[in-house]
């Protein structure tokens, strides 16, 4: 190729026309997950998609204060939605989870005090698994006894309130500052030491029934599809 045909090809590659990506895109309305009761069910987002069938498992982020809008402090509250359905542009959801904010952690922050910390999985009384996340920031540096007594209780309360939760009922208690749970573990917190501030940071979906079934049916297919043996080889 020569030099002069070269830039012909390059200019025409220019000189053709763009295709605009955005005109391909649809909107789809996010709703927010059945399991918030009252809040659940309504348009709290949109998204751009390309094909509703890849969205299907696209897990999208809002505030608490997008789903409630009562209480600005929700903002401070991330949470995570998956999309499970989507029919005539409107995506049903489920709940996977919450975070506090990254500004409002940083607030909780003091130097001279002690953060503590407590992970562990937990499953509620309709087999929903979660892994739960508390945070507590003491007022001053506190010992390690009392840090281990502090998990302890913590642990305790949790291994009691859930597996008596189901799925809403845990949502409401984990993401609301002022439910029934987090009163209760304040006041517990206190009695072991002088607290600013416990609750519950961060909390994950790891399985729920339908994934458990869903597992059990893949199971089950793997096996059926094993080779069969055959018996006058084998003999």
């Amino acid at each position: 190729m020569v030099i002069g045909d070269f830039f012909m090809v390059k200019g025409s590659r220019r000189g053709g026309r763009v295709r605009d990506k955005w005109r391909d895109k649809q909107w789809l309305f996010i709703d927010s997950p059945n399991s918030f009761g009252d809040f659940g069910g309504h348009h709290i987002n949109y998204l751009p998609i390309t094909d509703p069938n890849t969205a299907i498992g696209r897990v999208v982020e809002n505030t608490l204060f997008d789903i409630k809008k009562q209480d600005p402090a929700d903002h401070k509250t991330k949470v995570f939605l998956e999309i499970e359905k989507i029919n005539e542009g409107v995506a049903r959801t489920i709940f996977k989870g919450h975070e506090y904010g990254k500004e409002f952690l940083r607030s909780l922050v003091r130097r001279g005090s002690s953060m503590i910390t407590h992970i562990h999985n937990y499953t509620t009384n309709d087999g929903y698994e979660f892994r739960v996340e508390i945070i507590a920031f003491s007022q001053r540096r506190i010992n390690s006894s009392k840090k281990h007594e502090l998990r302890r209780v913590i642990h305790q309360l949790l291994s009691e309130k859930i597996p008596q939760w189901d799925l809403n009922t845990f949502i409401k208690q984990v993401t609301d500052d002022n439910s029934e749970f987090n009163r209760e573990i304040l006041e517990k917190g206190r009695k072991i030491a002088l607290l600013r501030h416990i609750g519950i940071k961060k909390t994950k979906l790891i399985s729920s029934p339908k994934s458990s079934i869903e597992k059990v049916d893949a199971e089950n297919q793997a096996e059926n599809k094993e080779t069969p043996v055959n018996v006058e080889t084998a003999a």
